[in-house]
């Protein structure tokens, strides 16, 4: 006879599948794995995110129950209304030891990072220019929601290759938005900010526009600023030959070593190279 776990297991497995079906493995990492998936009501293409429980619940104002971490931050970014640029939460399913979120599946499109490698490595600024544009909206749009990503990098960034519409993806490392320093080690170490490698803490609104300047070296310049993750280094940035004068002060404003010294998102996007 079943365990009651075993019963439970069932029971939640036979929800997902009564309202999705189960297609190609699409990625895995950390967290678990990434499914194709169809919706069975009207045959909608989504993406089935199965993750391991290992961050701790919240609670979110008028829902009784606590949510897994990733689930409420991306509910608090798309409820009441959603992003064009943030890829959207359609259902999720609680597990024994896991969790599965239906998400919107864009189609065609890859992510940034592949994208890049399929265009000889870099982009052209005005393609980074579109992409940086979107990225901005998407990353406001969650603080203005009280949410920061803390992990923007390609990878993380879809991109419609017929539109060349991008969806901001993937808050696994994302947290409430806070006026107090981010003392825990979160997202990718070659995008985290210079204050994280002096203090080990670090502001979300500095923190992002910094990994937003890495971004958009990584994806122009083809590499990244730095190599290592000494003080010393990071105060000093270099580019590669043709790029023009607006792209590289742009770059060098959120790269500023000081943190209080770079731009805020709203500022950036005003920025003569955005234009």
């Amino acid at each position: 006879m079943p365990s009651a776990a075993d019963v439970c297991l069932l029971f939640v497995l036979a929800r997902v599948g009564k309202f999705y079906i189960k297609g190609e493995l699409l990625g895995q990492g950390g967290y678990g794995a990434v499914y194709a998936g169809t919706r069975k009501s009207d045959g909608l293409s989504v993406a089935l995110k199965y993750v391991r429980k290992y961050a701790k619940d919240m609670k979110l104002p008028g829902i009784k129950e606590a949510l897994p971490k990733e689930v409420g931050l991306i509910k608090m970014v798309n409820d009441p209304s959603s992003h064009p640029n943030i890829l959207e939460l359609h259902d999720w399913f609680d597990r024994p030891a896991s969790y599965v979120m239906a998400m919107e599946r864009p189609n065609p499109c890859q992510d940034l990072f592949d994208y890049c490698q399929e265009q000889g490595g870099v982009l052209k600024e005005d393609e980074a220019r579109n992409i940086t544009r979107q990225l901005l909206g998407a990353l406001q749009h969650c603080h203005d929601r009280g949410v920061v990503h803390r992990d923007v990098k390609p990878e993380n960034i879809l991109i419609q290759t017929d539109t060349k519409e991008i969806k901001l993806i993937d808050f696994g490392c994302g947290d409430p938005l806070k006026d107090t320093p981010y003392t825990d080690f979160t997202g990718t170490e070659y995008y985290l900010p210079l204050e994280w490698f002096e203090k080990e803490k670090f502001l979300a609104g500095p923190g992002t526009v910094w990994s937003v300047g890495v971004m958009l070296y990584n994806i122009v310049c083809g590499g990244f600023p730095f190599t290592t993750f000494t003080s010393k280094e990071m105060r000093q940035l270099e580019f590669r030959a043709g790029l023009s004068k607006g792209f590289k002060d742009i770059v060098r404003r959120c790269l500023r070593p000081r943190a209080a010294d770079r731009p805020t998102l709203e500022q950036l996007q005003q920025h003569s190279w955005l234009r």
